[in-house]
């Protein structure tokens, strides 16, 4: 089994070796590392070149830049392996056995998607911080898909994020998954799309993947611009329609579907408190779909349907945009 491991490069020479390294030293040694610089002005390329010279599972690709999901689609064009899983170029794995163990786990069950929880890394405190949520991989693996979402989901732990994934190559492929090239939120987006074509699961139970916050260069680490949120809104738009014609005889799925995008919505709900320039069209959306709310597989979003329910929908939207704040 090979696996295809594709790193958007972008400006990152601080962290690019650490993140480099952490794949290189895994254990298992079948894979290729995909290595797609965005048009970096900083020594980037130049790195990227010098670990292709070095070993050759490593392929640099350099292009224009088009943004991290322009990236990760060149990365996606070229990728060999049986499956495929994303870093990002200021991420890095904490455990180097973490991909046998995860090769070991999909030798057995060829899962469409396997999915598994990360580790938030604070760097200005030094500080890691690990989930208190867990899934049991017996309440996913074999399991039908509705069953074994709802369980990833009861657990607070299906992620927007696709670094948190892997995924079947053919699967990609047969269904066209590709990133929305030029939006933000393009994770949530290409995941919704995930959710609607994969048919099996399966979930590692180590936490291995150390998302690094606090570094002032990352995405979350930027003031919310009003195209952010309006990209979120027509994201929200375009899926919550798709979840109206899936018919009646996929309810089941229909009501995972929407509390997949019930946590979007509530950060859409906070967003529109956070920038300036917002406009009533937001809003007016926001109030509007409010009820997916009511979709609150997810116990953040049972906390966040209570305090609407109670408070109101300008109420919630400023607490949640304090949340955000943090």
């Amino acid at each position: 089994m090979r696996f295809s491991i594709i790193i958007p490069v972008y400006n990152s020479e601080k962290y690019l070796k650490a993140c480099v390294n952490s794949v290189l030293q895994q254990s298992y040694k079948d894979i290729e590392v995909i290595l797609v610089d965005d048009g970096s002005k900083d020594r980037s390329p130049q790195i990227c070149d010098t670990y292709a010279g070095q070993d050759k599972r490593i392929r640099t690709i350099h292009k224009k830049n088009g943004g991290t999901a322009d990236a990760r689609n060149a990365g996606l064009e070229v990728a060999t392996g049986d499956y495929i899983t994303f870093i990002d170029n200021d991420d890095y794995w904490k455990d180097r056995y973490a991909l046998e163990k995860i090769q070991n786990q999909l030798q057995e069950s060829w899962a469409d998607v396997l999915m598994f929880d990360t580790i938030n890394y604070w760097e200005c405190s030094s500080k890691y911080i690990y989930s208190s949520h867990q899934c049991n991989r017996n309440e996913v693996l074999y399991q039908k898909k509705e069953n074994a979402l709802r369980h990833i989901m009861e657990n607070g732990l299906l992620y927007r994020a696709v670094w948190a994934k892997v995924i079947r190559r053919q699967l990609i492929r047969k269904n066209n998954l590709y990133f929305v090239k030029g939006i933000r939120n393009e994770d949530t987006e290409w995941t919704a799309k995930l959710l609607l074509c994969a048919q099996s699961y399966d979930w590692f139970e180590e936490a291995f993947y150390v998302y690094r916050k606090g570094t002032g260069v990352a995405q979350t680490d930027r003031k919310v611009t009003l195209k952010e949120v309006t990209d979120l809104q027509n994201i929200l738009k375009k899926y919550i329609h798709i979840g109206k014609n899936l018919g009646e005889n996929n309810r089941e799925f229909q009501e995972l579907f929407y509390s997949y995008l019930a946590y979007p919505f509530a950060v859409l709900m906070g967003q529109i408190r956070l920038v300036e320039d917002t406009n009533k069209d937001l809003e007016s959306f926001a109030k509007r779909n409010a009820n997916i709310l009511k979709y609150d597989v997810d116990p953040s979003i049972k906390k966040v349907k209570k305090v609407y329910c109670i408070l109101g929908f300008k109420i919630t939207s400023l607490l949640l945009k304090l949340y955000l704040l943090r």
